[in-house]
């Protein structure tokens, strides 16, 4: 949630990453019957390895061709319309709320139109549904909030019978999973790969900053036995690196030039305009230095001293403005809510739209 607020672009790249992977995999996998919602449930963890009735772990895409639905078949079968029955959402509830979203951003190109007031908040919330829908379209055909995996077994040479008895397949985790480790997420503090980073506080403060670039590089949390990763696949495939982050650059010009509409809009003070704008230019310009944090790396496994150290100083101080600017682009429409000007609160007249005699 925290990332989807401050850096959304991470939330681009990562549903990018993730429909990169799911088309890939139903490509490798086309003989099998499988689809792009077959890719994404495999890249979910839909699949739990099981031993009679007991759950062992969760299997990654990469590992399924040694294991089959009975342990005695072929690949692991299933139809596309057993993966959607599991999905508590389908093509209505996501059509509705496209529908919904796209009508609040006609209502406020309405308002430009006939010349009435558009609030900052209103534009942010643009903003962010533009990024909604892009996101929507990657994860069309991901299903939602799976519970129940499908239990597949190792392959065996004989025949062998499998009591299914009727114990249900793992949970996938979700919400309550997450909720059952915060006290001990909390203890141990984000960043728990990084030994040299010793105190809980350290951790805790540097995680806004090094996570987005985890989600946008691809260098995720790792798995554990019964759930995938939050942010997994956790590398891009070589040949879409370019591509992505062409895509996420233009995403990134557009989100930024929504809130640069907001240039000369009326403001309860100077200073509000001032920061205002300048906190828009900079989540407009910042984001299109993202794809220098590759070049860091090859310099400094090139030998090179002071080069990287400086660009890594300079993507530092960078990141910090942009979320400091992000925070500013986030309080501010709230706060120009106290003087709004009278025409904000008029409706459009949407007969002026409608040719008639």
């Amino acid at each position: 949630m925290l990332a989807a607020l401050f850096v959304p672009e991470a939330m681009i790249a990562w549903a990018l990453r993730q429909r990169f992977a799911a088309v890939e995999l139903a490509k490798n996998h086309k003989g099998e019957g499988w689809t792009t919602t077959h890719g994404f449930f495999a890249i979910m963890g839909g699949f739990m390895e099981y031993q009679g009735n007991r759950p062992i772990r969760v299997l990654l895409p990469e590992e399924l061709n040694s294991y089959s639905l009975t342990g005695n078949g072929d690949f692991p079968r299933i139809a596309k319309e057993e993966i959607e029955d599991k999905s508590k959402g389908d093509a209505i509830s996501k059509a509705l709320v496209i529908l919904q979203t796209g009508w609040f951003v006609v209502q406020c190109i309405a308002r430009g139109v006939q010349g009435l007031p558009v609030t900052e908040l209103e534009l942010v919330t643009v903003a962010f549904a533009t990024l909604n829908f892009v996101i929507y379209l990657l994860w069309w055909d991901k299903p939602l909030n799976v519970q129940r995996g499908v239990r597949v077994y190792k392959k065996r040479d004989a025949d062998e019978p499998i009591d299914d008895g009727n114990m249900e397949a793992t949970s996938l985790g979700g919400f309550w999973d997450a909720l059952s480790d915060l006290g001990a997420a909390i203890v141990r503090g984000p960043l728990t790969e990084e030994p040299e980073m010793a105190t809980w506080l350290n951790r805790v403060l540097m995680w806004p900053f090094t996570k987005p670039f985890d989600i946008l590089l691809g260098e995720g949390e790792k798995h554990t036995t019964m759930r995938v990763g939050t942010f997994y696949p956790h590398q891009w495939g070589r040949t879409l690196r370019i591509f992505a982050w062409v895509a996420v650059v233009v995403v990134t010009l557009a989100f930024g030039g929504i809130h640069c509409i907001g240039w000369s809009f009326s403001f309860p003070s100077s200073a509000q305009q001032t920061l205002w704008r300048v906190a828009s230019v900079t989540i407009t310009v910042v984001p299109i230095l993202f794809p220098v944090i590759p070049l860091i790396k090859r310099l400094d496994d090139s030998g090179y001293v002071y080069v990287p150290g400086f660009l890594g100083l300079g993507v530092q101080v960078s990141t910090f403005l942009y979320m400091l600017s992000r925070l500013v682009l986030l309080v501010l429409p709230f706060l120009s809510l106290r003087s709004l000007p009278p025409a904000a609160y008029h409706v459009v007249r949407w007969t002026s739209f409608i040719p008639h005699i």
